[in-house]
């Protein structure tokens, strides 16, 4: 075996062993539930949302009475599922408000899929978004995202999906950013990784990174924002608000004591979002 074809060979090992470990990052298990919408006993009606090939398991909560305006719209972030959201969702729900609960694709009680970007996350927020504009054309719509799925909402709002509001909590700005401070979280050399694994994510994405980056496309939003973060979140560093806030050309609101995920079940935070949502 001649030295160029040994070179070719572990060229090509090379870049498959990185395709493999930049699978690896983007791929998700779907997770149970920690609370079901049964469990909170709140009346709500079980669905499937279409989003492209994917059907997406939602329910909509309802309050007694007649719903208060506008209806919410709630999507999770990486790894998580619609339970997460509860601890906001039900305090919304006594407040009179109707609210849209859904799993992203390749999580919660949807089928696993082999990678989910935050393109993905986009389509299915912007899918849920339609439905419930066909469904609701009268009412407005407010969407509320936690984590990636606040960077979803707000690509998704950038791209035209007919919300009135947008409230992000705890989101990136820039999720590839986001992604190489969660990997040195995790005592690697996140910024090399990223620097390295960046093209592969690209054709699994099916574009580069700049449209699908939150600070970026934030500019475009014509909409109210409600930025939220948490005071001690380790997942995405306060920084990430404070890019989103020049973005956005408003403030951000910061929740004391709050963390990453916690901050859902804040009163603060509910406080937040039951002042901003009396604007509609």
């Amino acid at each position: 075996m001649t030295v160029t074809v040994v070179v070719v060979v572990l060229v090509v090992m090379g870049l498959l062993g990185m395709d493999r470990l930049a699978l690896h990052v983007l791929t998700t298990s779907p997770r149970a539930p920690d609370k079901t919408v049964p469990d909170t006993g709140v009346d709500h009606e079980d669905l499937v949302i279409r989003s492209g090939d994917h059907q997406l398991g939602a329910w909509l909560l309802k309050p007694q009475g007649e719903p208060r305006t506008p209806l919410i719209l709630l999507a999770h972030g990486w790894g998580a599922n619609y339970s997460l959201f509860l601890q906001l969702a039900e305090p919304l729900v006594a407040d009179g408000y109707e609210v849209l609960l859904f799993d992203i694709r390749g999580h919660g009680r949807n089928e696993a899929v082999p990678f989910v970007t935050v393109r993905h996350f986009r389509d299915d927020v912007m899918a849920v978004v339609a439905y419930a504009k066909r469904r609701f054309p009268d009412r407005p719509l407010v969407v509320i995202g936690h984590s990636l799925g606040g960077a979803a909402s707000t690509l998704a709002a950038a791209e035209g999906a007919p919300m009135q509001g947008l409230v992000l909590i705890a989101a990136p700005s820039d999720p590839i950013r986001a992604t190489a401070e969660f990997l040195t979280q995790q005592k690697l050399p996140g910024n090399l990784m990223v620097r390295l694994l960046v093209p592969f994510w690209w054709r699994r994405a099916g574009s580069r990174f700049g449209p699908l980056t939150p600070t970026k496309r934030l500019t475009e939003v014509r909409i109210p924002v409600l930025i939220i973060h948490p005071e001690n979140d380790q997942r995405v560093p306060i920084d990430h608000a404070e890019r989103l806030s020049a973005a956005a050309g408003c403030g951000y609101e910061l929740v004391a004591g709050a963390g990453h995920n916690d901050v859902l079940g804040h009163d603060e935070t509910h406080r937040l979002v039951k002042a901003y949502l009396e604007r509609f």
